[in-house]
């Protein structure tokens, strides 16, 4: 009888413990530990009451994939003018326009970005009006193989950007490419529009520039690259001082140079690889 009851006693201890909560064990993110590099090209703009939550997802994945994901935030036409009696600056640019009217693109809305130029949809490249899933575009791209090394050297000498791009084919790569080059800059803060109201203090960040380089595609690149196949090339750009006070001043210690790799052909030319230099 003793032992009827220490094995009713053992049951009942057994399924009080399995009822027992147990903490949720969530396994930590391990980054890729590669050398791809994918590339976010945001559309955004001052008027664009949704834009800030894109650009805080394009932070939030540069925080975590810092080795992994360059950004460019492009301020075209569209939702892009300063506000009236607010903005301090207008950071609409002719190469920003002709980024967001490419037709290829299809740009229809904001926020919306591309992700290494690859397709979503028919053929188009854009991701519309859904920060929250950009990270699962990024996560899906950088887990493709690297296939090709790409770095920049950047240096500012007497008001002149110098710029050098060296790549490495790290795999056959046979067709054409083409190489893009922007100039970014960060931390320059004014006012943005958001869901009913403004944001005084709002940080814009990675704004592009100037492109070094054709747009949208970039400047041709070699053919049929093989293995080991390496290339150089070079650029200059006279930083600007004599602007209009609506434009941001140019300020050395908050540029960035952004390169990119396509393959051409298409309706887009997707990006294999981008790299970041700040300067």
């Amino acid at each position: 009888m003793k032992s009827i009851k220490n094995i009713i006693a053992l049951v009942c201890l057994y399924m009080l413990s399995a009822c027992e909560e147990k903490p949720l064990v969530i396994p930590d993110f391990v980054p890729p530990t590669s050398g791809k590099v994918v590339l976010i090209e945001e559309f955004t703009g001052a008027s664009c009451t949704g834009c800030p939550a894109g650009a805080a997802k394009v932070e939030d994945l540069l925080n975590l994939l810092p080795n992994n994901v360059a950004a460019v935030a492009i301020h075209g036409a569209f939702l892009s003018e300063p506000i009236a009696n607010k903005s301090k600056y207008d950071f609409r640019n002719e190469d920003a326009a002709v980024l967001e009217q490419e037709p290829s693109f299809a740009l229809q809305s904001k926020p919306a970005a591309m992700i290494d130029r690859s397709e979503v949809f028919l053929g188009q490249p854009i991701i519309k009006d859904s920060p929250p899933s950009w990270g699962n575009f990024v996560e899906e791209l950088l887990k493709e193989d690297q296939e090709l090394e790409l770095s920049i050297d950047a240096i500012v000498d007497n008001g002149v950007l110098e710029v050098t791009v060296f790549g490495t084919a790290l795999v056959d790569l046979p067709g054409n490419y083409n190489l893009g080059v922007y100039v970014t800059q960060s931390h320059i803060v004014d006012y943005q529009k958001t869901n009913g109201s403004t944001i005084s203090d709002f940080e814009f960040n990675h704004f592009l520039r100037k492109s070094l380089t054709s747009v949208p595609y970039g400047n041709i690149l070699d053919s049929d690259l093989v293995i080991g196949d390496s290339f150089e090339r070079n650029f200059t750009f006279t930083l600007p001082t004599d602007l209009d006070p609506m434009i941001p001043e140019w300020k050395v210690e908050d540029l960035e140079v952004v390169a990119y790799v396509s393959r051409d052909g298409g309706t887009v030319a997707p990006i294999i690889q981008a790299a970041k230099k700040k300067l």
